[in-house]
């Protein structure tokens, strides 16, 4: 029996963005705009439910069970309140208006699980004096829910004549993911100038990562 394909919940984050896809699908989700929900403390579950309709005949005396009306559920996800998180601030946001906004959960290995969902509620528990004041916030999903499967894209750094690249690459990063920090290193008698995509950021690390990048590291004589 295998196992390499589980993984553990660490690292799958909750992502929000204040409005509903052009189209809902997983290319409409993903062109929206999204922001990371920092400090929840558990993603709960998540899914369809259909409501049970019985019959029980008298002649057979069996009760049979078939399938009714369905709910694509509800989450409950406390967190530690960040008076200054965006991603906090938008579930306010969500909170106040009758609209439904839009969501992601990211898992440990890239999937995503995207859904419009009605916020409820977004309560402070402040607790007592060994307690993290916190948040809870109720979100009803109000249409299907789309899991797409993780995907990782290719970033490579490269540097001209003059040059090396100190950091890892290529590397492979998770769609929506971060890079890690690459620096240009330049040769003797030379300075670092620019990367292809112009820009000047160095060290430098990308993302969220959405399609593989190919960067080269530029010099000019010092």
């Amino acid at each position: 029996m295998s196992v390499e394909n589980v993984r553990t919940s660490a690292g799958s984050v909750l992502l929000v963005s204040p409005t509903r896809p052009v189209t809902y699908d997983a290319a409409g989700f993903q062109a929206l705009a999204w922001t990371e929900v920092a400090e929840i403390t558990d993603l709960g579950e998540f899914g369809r439910e259909f409501a049970q309709v019985t019959h029980a005949p008298v002649g057979t005396r069996r009760t049979i069970k078939r399938k009714g009306s369905f709910n694509d559920g509800s989450i409950t996800l406390p967190m530690a309140r960040d008076a200054k998180d965006a991603g906090q601030a938008l579930m306010t946001a969500a909170l106040d208006t009758d609209d439904s906004f839009s969501y992601c959960i990211q898992l440990q290995d890239g999937s995503r699980f995207y859904f419009t969902a009605q916020c409820m509620s977004f309560k402070t528990s402040v607790g007592g004096v060994d307690s993290i004041t916190g948040k809870s916030a109720q979100l009803e999903i109000d249409n299907d829910i789309i899991e797409v499967s993780g995907v990782s894209f290719v970033v490579t750094y490269t540097a001209d004549a003059n040059g090396s690249i100190v950091g890892d690459t290529p590397q492979s990063v998770l769609q929506g993911g971060m890079g890690k920090p690459v620096f240009a290193q330049p040769a003797a008698g030379y300075r670092f100038l620019k990367w292809s995509d112009n820009s000047v950021a160095n060290p430098r690390a990308d993302g969220p990562i959405v399609a593989a990048l190919n960067l080269t590291a530029q010099f000019e004589l010092t």
